[in-house]
């Protein structure tokens, strides 16, 4: 991040129903600060070693699947079978974005099935993690989905 004050500066960029007071799935979504943000990125992304850019190395960390998403509704079908078994239990995932200036948030899993598009739409490059778990899934721009345990300890 270039400036301090630039994390989460531009919330308008988020998913409509994510700003929308009246919107039922919106008011489950929580807006994380800085200091919760970056505490859950090194709970998570921080454990992998970073690519050039914002991506994680996966030539040199390991990962569970690899997946390709062609268009929209596919990434729609996809992401309903990677987050199925976190909206059974009725778990809470975390969206943290590429873009530094849309704040990380945490939703219920069923509310980031059901608005799958809109988050690919918002940022095509982000990751979801199911909180309390060991799961990070990397949505990149390109279509490339991949699904990695996180790392006990921090890359080095």
């Amino acid at each position: 991040m270039t400036e301090n004050n630039a994390y989460g500066s531009r919330p308008d960029y988020l998913p409509d129903f994510m700003n929308d007071p009246r919107d039922e799935d919106g008011r489950l979504v929580v807006r994380l600060d800085r200091t919760e943000s970056r505490e859950l990125d090194g709970m998570t992304l921080g454990r992998f070693p970073a690519a050039s850019g914002d991506a994680i190395d996966f030539d040199t960390a390991s990962y569970d699947d690899r997946l390709w998403w062609d268009d929209e509704e596919h990434w729609v079908t996809m992401a309903a079978e990677l987050l199925a078994p976190y909206a059974q239990r009725e778990e809470r995932v975390a969206v943290m974005w590429g873009n530094l200036l849309m704040p990380t948030v945490t939703m219920p899993a069923g509310v980031a099935m059901r608005h799958a598009r809109d988050i690919l739409d918002a940022g095509p490059h982000f990751w979801i993690h199911p909180l309390g778990g060991s799961v990070l899934i990397e949505c990149l721009m390109d279509g490339q989905v991949t699904v990695a345990t996180i790392p006990s300890t921090p890359s080095e």
